[in-house]
């Protein structure tokens, strides 16, 4: 069968003996067994060139990775490398550029990656695939990628406060409201609270949206209800803002026979805002490499879907 072909070598008077396998087909392109060989051979060298390895399951995973998970690597390796081309001139254009930072001519070049063990190609074709994963992050992964300082909030207060067991909870609360009363009927106040759920999901903002529909005293200020600690909160409130992350509303909330309402958990404090600041740059440093990594994940999971893949058994 031609996807699991094995090339040989017939030598005289002499056994076959097996140069390579198919171990995978990507659309026109074909992976062999000694490309996993070459990628464990230029581990380390990726590792410095390659802007996607960092975070990556397989860098975690290093020498120790199976020849699966290369094999899954070097398919989405492929992918990318079809769908962004890198043309000579451009790996040219590139290292050329390396060697002026650097100030070393290409010569010296070549022999401080013979010193390392590795030959010139292996370093041009990584870059050669550097350049093509530097065009899928360009192109379409770094516009994906924000995190707020509401994300940096969310993880400092969820996973380093909670896990101390240190911190004095507060809760600042905005509120949007359709009082029964105020309508004919409670499917119209529910209705009302309906349509202003729908403009937070489209992006509008919460203070604006309050004004334009809640009827809560609150609405002038944007439907800022005010800071509150657990104990201060009215109990049906509260159970609500306790499953909220910073930033988050809740669905539309209430009874027929009062009031409808939509709660927004607007910040959170716990008296250790001094130590957020110090380490605020170095959470969304985290959560950045986070969500590149999930963004190029959805990324590859769309283009596998759009391609021809054999992997060979």
């Amino acid at each position: 069968m031609l996807f699991t072909k094995l090339f040989m070598l017939t030598c005289l008077q002499a056994d076959p003996v097996l140069l390579d396998r198919t171990e995978a087909f990507v659309n026109k392109d074909l992976i062999l067994t000694s490309d996993v060989s070459h990628f464990r051979r230029t581990l380390p060298l990726r590792a410095q060139l390659d802007p996607m390895f960092a975070g990556s399951t397989i860098s975690a995973r290093g020498s120790s990775a199976t020849q699966g998970e290369v094999t899954a690597f070097l398919i989405d390796d492929s992918m990318i490398s079809q769908t962004f081309p890198v043309s000579n001139s451009e790996v040219e254009s590139e290292i050329n550029n390396i060697q002026i930072n650097n100030k070393i001519g290409r010569t010296q070049l070549k022999a401080t990656l013979k010193e390392q063990g590795y030959e010139f190609s292996d370093y041009y074709d990584l870059i050669k695939s550097s350049l093509s994963k530097k065009s899928l992050i360009d192109r379409e992964i770094r516009s994906r990628v924000f995190i707020s300082d509401d994300d940096v909030k969310n993880y400092f207060y969820n996973h380093q406060v909670a896990k101390s067991g240190v911190g004095n909870y507060s809760y600042k609360i905005q509120i949007i409201r359709a009082t029964v009363a105020n309508y004919k009927s409670a499917a119209g106040a529910k209705e009302t609270l309906q349509r202003a759920s729908q403009a937070i999901r489209a992006g509008e903002v919460f203070s604006e949206i309050a004004k334009r529909f809640s009827d809560d005293p609150s609405a002038t200020t944007g439907g800022e209800l005010g800071v509150f600690t657990e104990d201060e909160m009215n109990p049906q409130i509260r159970s609500q803002v306790m499953k909220l992350k910073i930033g988050e509303t809740s669905e539309v909330l209430g009874d027929e026979k009062s009031s409808f309402f939509i709660i927004r958990l607007a910040d959170l404090k716990t008296g250790q805002e001094e130590k957020l600041e110090k380490s605020k740059e170095e959470i969304r440093n985290q959560l950045m490499v986070t969500e590149f990594q999930h963004q190029i994940q959805l990324w590859i999971e769309r283009k596998r879907a759009d391609s021809y893949i054999y992997i060979a058994k």
